[in-house]
């Protein structure tokens, strides 16, 4: 049965809210929950001047330059198969799996800070620096829709290629032996003759460590020829 992510229309709408790169790494984290079978609640990533003034008056955050402020951050928690966040599980087997392949993305864990456990922020190139709408590699800009498509574009050859090389190898093995043309049938009888080839498959197409062993034994010929 496949996995399913129990809260996964909340996640996504919640990662969609952060900025550009953070939440291209975000989307990565998120599938490699998925692929492992692990249910996680994102439940917060952007969060607002007035919400942050509140959660520094309660205690809850310690700063006003928070990464969530500027959409480079997110809290998660661990779910049950019910959907009951698990508060106590930061140290369970799972978790240690979210976090440190979060950590192989380029996050920084709350936990390691021994207060935030839930928190994870992406530096990119500091506080502040990612985008909203656009992504920006080695100078050259692209909006999120042009982004998407692009990468849509590269699935989609990705997945025509994989069906070429499918549909190649099933055209060779189904390929049936077909005789020398009769133009090479008598060079192919002395070659065969000669141990140059084994006589197989003599119209099908031939590798570099094929020829190599061939001009091999046609030199091995040549110095029992020449010897005698």
């Amino acid at each position: 049965m496949a996995f399913t992510m129990i809260y996964d229309t909340r996640n996504r709408n919640k990662v969609s809210k952060l900025a550009d790169n953070t939440k291209l790494l975000t989307l990565k984290l998120y599938q490699y929950c998925i692929d492992n079978s692990i249910q996680i609640l994102i439940y917060e990533t952007i969060r607002t001047i007035e919400q942050q003034k509140l959660n520094v008056a309660k205690g809850v955050s310690q700063t006003m330059k928070s990464y969530h402020l500027v959409g480079q951050a997110l809290d998660w928690v661990l779910v049950d198969s019910n959907g009951n966040a698990l508060w106590n599980a930061y140290k369970t087997p799972n978790a240690d799996k979210v976090i440190n392949y979060a950590k192989k993305l380029g996050f920084e864990s709350g936990r390691d800070w021994g207060w935030d456990s839930p928190h994870l922020q992406y530096e990119y190139k500091g506080y502040g620096t990612d985008t909203f709408g656009k992504i920006i590699e080695n100078g050259d800009e692209l909006t999120m829709s042009q982004y998407t498509e692009l990468k849509k574009m590269i699935t989609e050859l990705q997945t025509d290629n994989i069906n070429l090389k499918k549909q190649l190898t099933n055209k060779l093995d189904n390929q049936s032996v077909r005789e020398p043309l009769e133009c090479h049938s008598e060079d192919w009888k002395w070659f065969k003759a000669n141990g140059i080839t084994d006589g197989s498959n003599p119209q099908d197409y031939l590798t570099r460590e094929q020829v190599s062993t061939m001009l091999h034994r046609m030199d091995q010929f040549n110095t029992k020829k020449f010897s005698k």
